[in-house]
């Protein structure tokens, strides 16, 4: 995902410094998404809303090397995602362990 949106800022800037800025606040953009929200105090909800998170965050990344006129990386990345969180639930997983899920 930081190479997703990093290649997406540093092919998205007009110049050099705006390159440089996107190429790096990108990726901290995506991951403050990421980390910005508490679930433990979500109760019964935090495993779905962690996988919305995720999804969400993971579907950006996706766009993100499509717009930087990488359709295979996107298409690829996409696939992974997806057959990831499918794996972790077919296998009993969880995107949260109990510890940080309470209720």
């Amino acid at each position: 995902m930081i190479a997703a949106f990093g290649y997406w800022g540093v092919h998205t800037g007009a110049g050099t410094a705006s390159r440089i800025l996107l190429g790096v606040g990108a990726p901290f953009v995506g991951f403050g998404f990421w980390g910005a929200v508490d679930f433990r105090h979500a109760g019964r909800l935090a495993e779905p809303l962690r996988l919305i998170q995720e999804l969400v965050v993971t579907s950006l990344a996706a766009v993100a090397w499509y717009v930087a006129q990488r359709p295979e990386l996107a298409i690829a990345f996409a696939v992974l995602s997806v057959a990831y969180h499918v794996l972790v639930y077919a296998t009993g997983g969880r995107l949260l362990d109990s510890s940080e899920a309470r209720s």
